[in-house]
């Protein structure tokens, strides 16, 4: 990692200066440079001040906390993390800065950090942790960025790649300056794996002086990345994608991280560290598990969603996953249906809408108006061409109301379009509305901690998972186990069951 990051970054910018004005920029550059609390080192922050991070951090709260579907637990869960999360500020380099740990309501595994002491992370990730020590890994990691000025760095990078592109657009066009907005993005994304390491570290750090296990730093990364390999699974790639080398990706590849996590650990004696596994485990009995009745269910290959009151289902073989966005199903072959719900009402008949505003740039063929479970609905072919190939794709358009239009896209391969055609079909023709009667006895899952018995074995306990695929693989993941292992009666495991 790069001592010095402003050198580098000045130097870069400066190439692209003519000399007389060198002096002068240089003279701004340092001026925005502060000194970074946790490594000591020199960090060119574009004169963000701490009250300025402060100010963002405060800003943003409120939209991030909407965006993630508000916060999430009792009382006394929120105590709980706040309470971890303020042990470890309090050994960080600022430990003045007044921090704030908010879990959100969202079953997507993450964790991040704003400016000004800001730490989120979702009820998604609670699940997936095995223990108290793993928790304060993914709070120290994030207290990390704040601590080494990662956001103030970010917005001194962005200040210097603007200046940059404008010096290049000025001495030599606009293809120039094309080219040099690729350099000041692989510059900067660049820096942000090396941001990734850095607070890796001084998380390891932070874990160590509180007297956490060191190690549950890399225990964490590991059951992130084989919950990223089990997703690939679900989707129909290949896990091993996970661990490729992506010049332009923001974090570094999960079996780096890991490897590298795992020997920082070796390097730091703990005497007598914390793991707390029984006691956070406690804390997740009864935790909400998956989507959240305002986001809808899956249930095997159905999808169903309480509160605005709809349902359909995909075909064996594909697999659903719900998003803030849309509905997804993968299938065969890269064979995938997308599922959501149109931005604006529209007037008129569903063939004028699906043909004149959604379709309305494509060459649709077979456009037709059909009936489905009482609803108005239209239905097209096209081809679609995308980043993974063209698709054959059939566009389908619900009408609920006059305000509500849902929407389906089927894609395939020309290869499987035949053989898909008629599972494909009844999905089309699956779209309902639930009763309100239907819609009140659906239930959310819920995490379950439950007790080995003797006999017990991984593959029986991953037969009461209420899921229809993946059964083992996924109860592996959650509890950060193999088939291979004996179970000792007694011992505290995680399970899935649809709440009460």
């Amino acid at each position: 990692m790069n001592p010095n990051p402003v050198s580098e970054a000045v130097k870069r910018v400066l190439t692209l200066i003519p000399s007389l004005a060198a002096a002068g920029l240089l003279a701004a550059l340092l001026a925005g440079c502060a000194k970074n609390p946790a490594t000591g080192g020199t960090t060119f922050t574009g004169g963000l001040s701490q009250a300025d991070e402060i100010q963002m951090g405060r800003q943003n709260h409120p939209k991030i906390i909407k965006e993630f579907g508000g916060e999430y637990g009792t009382p006394e869960l929120k105590r709980y993390v706040d309470g971890i999360g303020q042990l470890l500020a309090k050994t960080s380099e600022r430990s003045d800065l007044q921090f704030k740990f908010t879990v959100l309501n969202s079953d997507i595994i993450n964790a991040f950090a704003t400016p000004g002491g800001y730490v989120y992370i979702t009820r998604g990730l609670m699940a997936l942790a095995d223990n108290e020590a793993q928790l304060a890994g993914v709070l120290a990691h994030e207290i990390g960025h704040i601590t080494a000025l990662h956001h103030a760095r970010r917005h001194g990078q962005s200040l210097l790649a603007n200046i940059g592109l404008a010096a290049v657009g000025i001495l030599a066009g606009r293809q120039a300056a094309q080219v040099g907005q690729l350099g000041a993005v692989s510059l900067l994304q660049s820096f942000s794996r090396d941001n990734e390491y850095e607070a890796d570290g001084l998380g390891v750090r932070y874990l160590s002086r509180a007297g956490f296990d060191p190690a549950a730093m890399a225990g964490f990364l590991a059951k992130l990345r084989a919950d990223t390999r089990l997703t690939a699974l679900r989707r129909g790639e290949s896990p091993d994608t996970v661990d490729q080398f992506n010049y332009l990706a923001t974090h570094p590849a999960p079996a780096a991280r890991v490897k590298r996590a795992t020997a920082l650990a070796r390097q730091t004696n703990v005497r007598n560290p914390m793991t707390a596994k029984d006691i956070y485990l406690s804390k997740l009995d009864g935790l909400l598990y998956g989507g959240d009745p305002a986001e809808g269910f899956i249930r095997g290959q159905d999808f169903l969603h309480p509160k605005l009151r709809f349902a359909f289902s995909v075909p064996t073989g594909f697999h659903l996953m719900n998003s803030s966005k849309a509905v997804l199903a993968f299938g065969p072959n890269k064979s995938r249906i997308i599922f959501d719900r149109a931005s604006k009402p529209a007037d008129g008949s569903m063939e004028y809408y699906l043909s004149r505003i959604w379709g309305g740039k494509m060459r649709l063929r077979d456009l037709e108006t059909i009936r489905v479970n009482g609803l108005d609905a239209a239905t097209a072919t096209t081809q679609i061409r995308t980043s993974n190939g063209t698709f054959d794709a059939r566009l389908t358009a619900y009408r609920i109301d006059t305000q509500t239009i849902y929407r389906m896209i089927f894609l395939t391969t020309g290869a499987d379009t035949k053989g898909l055609a008629t599972g494909l079909r009844r999905t089309t023709y699956s779209f309902r509305t639930l009763s309100p009667a239907e819609a009140s006895r659906l239930r959310p899952l819920v995490l379950r901690i439950i007790t080995a018995r003797r006999g017990d074995t991984v593959e029986s306990l991953a037969r009461r998972l209420p899921y229809s695929d993946y059964k083992v693989e996924r109860f592996e993941v959650l509890n950060g186990i193999s088939r291979k292992d004996r179970l000792r009666p007694g011992q505290k495991l995680k399970l899935v069951v649809t709440a009460n």
